[in-house]
């Protein structure tokens, strides 16, 4: 199954190998969407969104809402901001780890962080829950998608 939350963001950017009107400092409101594929758990969900919600704040939106997009990447077209989003969100068994105290975890994906005797075995993981997908549109005609390929 496949669950998405939406956001939104603010942010200013200057494509740097850019000629035209793009070229110049300019602001976009963003809209981000993030898609998770996996199981439906005992829990009922796949995954909570307010839990799905703090971790897209922490690795993302705390980085690149009201920021200069140049400052965090080089050339920030929304490709490449694409790309540094579905990176900065892949690694979700760690992201998750810190959420183990949330009581609206699904005790299935909360065994497979607890195991004491390893690490996270992230294959384990990635058959109940994954990242999917990230839609990034910049404008309210103009997206990219990505999915890590």
């Amino acid at each position: 199954m496949l669950v998405t939350k939406i956001f939104t963001f603010d942010a200013a950017h200057q494509l740097t190998n850019y000629y035209g009107k793009c070229e110049r400092v300019h602001g976009h409101t963003y809209t981000l969407e993030v898609t998770l594929e996996g199981d439906v758990h005992s829990n009922g969900m796949v995954i909570d969104f307010v839990l799905l919600k703090r971790i897209v704040k922490r690795q993302v939106l705390e980085r690149l809402d009201h920021h200069f997009l140049n400052d965090v990447l080089e050339n920030p077209s929304a490709e490449r901001l694409a790309v540094w989003i579905w990176d900065q969100l892949s690694d979700l068994s760690n992201h998750l780890k810190d959420e183990l105290n949330d009581p609206n975890m699904a005790e299935e994906i909360r065994k497979l962080l607890e195991d004491e005797d390893a690490d996270v075995d992230t294959s384990d993981l990635n058959k109940t829950l994954r990242l999917h997908e990230v839609v990034l549109w910049e404008t309210p005609t103009s997206k990219v998608v990505y999915n890590g390929q």
